[in-house]
């Protein structure tokens, strides 16, 4: 989904330090003052915006929307990153291609859920979401297994070689 309020329009680099000062617990007040007193800010308010300042309820939504977006981001790549951190074969698994590694990135988010998803109550939603979780891990499980399968047959008709080893 892509954003189209006030903040979501701002650069990147001034909404990362606001997602940055709402973790640090800053008054909504004082970032909105913030916000509004940057040159940036005001070039996209006037382009865009017809010159409307950033109001608390703008900052409301961006809470409840791309803070908390970026807050799982955040969750779900520091729980990456302390899973590596924790196995070695996980630290080999992070070297290979770009799609292993979105393969573990979506390992990890999903991992995320699942503890998520033990500290709900028992129920409808609950079960529901665990067939969503499992249907997504089977999926996930076979592609790797097919990777796996492909590997082997490539090993096994010499074409599978590593391109840097020296012909035989």
């Amino acid at each position: 989904m892509t954003r189209n309020g006030k903040i979501a329009r701002l650069p990147q680099a001034i909404r990362q330090e606001l997602n940055h000062r709402l973790q640090d617990g800053q008054k909504g007040r004082l970032l909105i003052a913030w916000l509004n007193g940057l040159p940036e800010v005001q070039t996209v308010l006037a382009a865009e915006f017809h010159g409307q300042p950033i109001a608390e309820d703008n900052l409301s939504r961006w809470k409840s929307g791309g803070y908390r977006t970026w807050q799982d981001e955040q969750n779900t790549r520091d729980a990456a990153i302390a899973m590596i951190e924790e196995s070695p074969v996980l630290q080999e698994a992070g070297k290979k291609g770009l799609a292993d590694r979105m393969a573990f990135f979506i390992s990890a988010k999903m991992a995320l859920q699942l503890r998520g998803l033990n500290r709900l109550p028992d129920g409808a939603r609950k079960s529901e979401m665990w067939r969503e979780l499992l249907d997504q891990f089977i999926r996930l499980r076979r592609g790797e297994l097919q990777g796996e399968r492909l590997r082997l047959e490539l090993e096994k008709s010499g074409l599978g070689r590593d391109l840097s080893d020296p012909p035989a």
